[in-house]
C-alpha cells in the first residue's frame, strides 16, 4: 500500500471510529502486556515444565536448592503459600519463605533482562498516546511486580512505578485474571470511566475483545503482527498488524474526560530495591 493510500485509509478508519463513538468519545485506554507490549526472547515464561508452570518460580527454586532445600520441600512451600494467598505477587513468596529478598529479586530481574523483549511499535504507541494526554492503564494476567518488570524491559517503567500509566491493574490488584468477567469489571471500575469511553488494546480475541465488549466496551484493537493487511475493521475490533496504527486511528477521537470517581491510590512495591 502506498503512503498516500495508507494515509487515506487511516483517515477513513478514524472517521469510522469517530462516528461509532460519537456519543461519548474515547477517554482512556486499557492495554495488555504479554504479546502486546513484550514477548519472550526464546523459551516461554509459562510452561508445564516449570514449578507452578512459571519460569520465575524456577528462578526462586534454584536459589532455594543452592541453600539446601529438597525439591519436594520447595514444591510444597510454593503450593502452600499459593493456597493461602490466592492473589499473590512474587515478593509475597520471598517474604513468606524468609528468603533474602534483594539477592533473589536481583536474579528475577536478571531473568527478565535476559528473556523478555519489547515490541518497538508498542513502545512507540504508548509514548504517543501518553504525550497526547490519553490516560493509560495496564490490564494484565501478571501480578503487579511482574507487570513492572516487563514494562522495565520495554523502558516504560521503573522498579516501583511507571510514568506512562495511571494504574497497573495486575492479578493481585484487581483479584483475578483477564479470563474473568469479574476481573474486567473491577479493572473498569478502578479507571473511573464508563466502558463506552474505554478502548482496549491487546492480542487475545477472547480476553481482550469478547469479554470487555460483553461489559460495554465498544472500541477494541487486536494486534496480530503476522497479518498481511495493516489493519481492517470488523464488527468486533480493529484488526492491526502493527500498533503504530492505533494512535493514527484513535487520537482524532480522543475527548478528555474527568473520571467519574477519584482514582484509587496506586499500590507500591514496598521494600524492594
Amino acid at each position: 500500500m502506498s503512503l498516500m493510500c495508507r494515509n487515506n485509509h487511516t483517515a477513513h478508519m478514524s472517521h469510522v471510529l469517530k462516528n461509532q463513538i460519537e456519543g461519548c468519545g474515547i477517554a482512556a485506554c486499557l492495554i495488555d502486556i504479554d504479546a502486546t507490549i513484550t514477548t519472550n526472547r526464546t523459551a516461554p515464561q509459562m510452561d508445564p515444565g516449570y514449578i507452578m508452570n512459571n519460569a520465575i518460580f524456577d528462578v526462586i527454586a534454584q536459589f532455594m536448592y543452592e541453600q539446601g532445600w529438597e525439591y519436594n520441600a520447595v514444591a510444597d512451600a510454593f503450593a502452600g503459600h499459593e493456597k493461602s494467598n490466592t492473589y499473590w505477587d512474587y515478593p509475597d513468596f520471598l517474604k513468606a519463605l524468609d528468603l533474602p529478598e534483594e539477592e533473589v529479586w536481583n536474579r528475577i530481574v536478571r531473568w527478565h533482562n535476559e528473556h523478555i523483549v519489547s515490541y518497538k511499535d508498542a513502545v512507540s504507541m504508548v509514548k504517543r498516546l501518553h504525550v497526547a494526554g490519553i490516560p493509560l492503564f495496564i490490564v494484565s494476567n501478571n501480578p503487579l511486580s511482574g507487570c513492572l518488570l516487563k514494562l522495565q524491559s520495554a523502558g516504560l517503567a521503573g522498579p516501583n512505578d511507571s510514568p506512562y500509566f495511571r494504574e497497573i491493574l495486575g492479578t493481585n490488584v484487581c483479584m483475578g485474571g483477564k479470563w474473568s468477567l469479574e476481573f474486567w469489571q473491577r479493572c473498569m471500575d478502578r479507571t473511573g470511566y464508563e466502558p463506552g469511553q474505554l478502548a482496549v488494546i491487546g492480542d487475545n480475541p477472547r480476553e481482550d475483545c469478547t469479554l470487555p465488549r460483553s461489559l460495554g466496551v465498544e472500541t477494541v484493537f487486536l494486534v496480530d503482527r503476522k497479518r498481511e493487511r495493516r489493519f481492517e475493521k470488523t464488527p468486533e475490533a480493529f484488526m492491526v498488524n502493527t500498533l503504530d496504527c492505533v494512535p493514527e486511528i484513535l487520537l482524532p477521537t480522543f475527548r478528555p474526560h474527568a473520571p467519574m470517581q477519584k482514582e484509587s491510590e496506586k499500590p507500591r512495591l514496598a521494600g524492594l530495591v
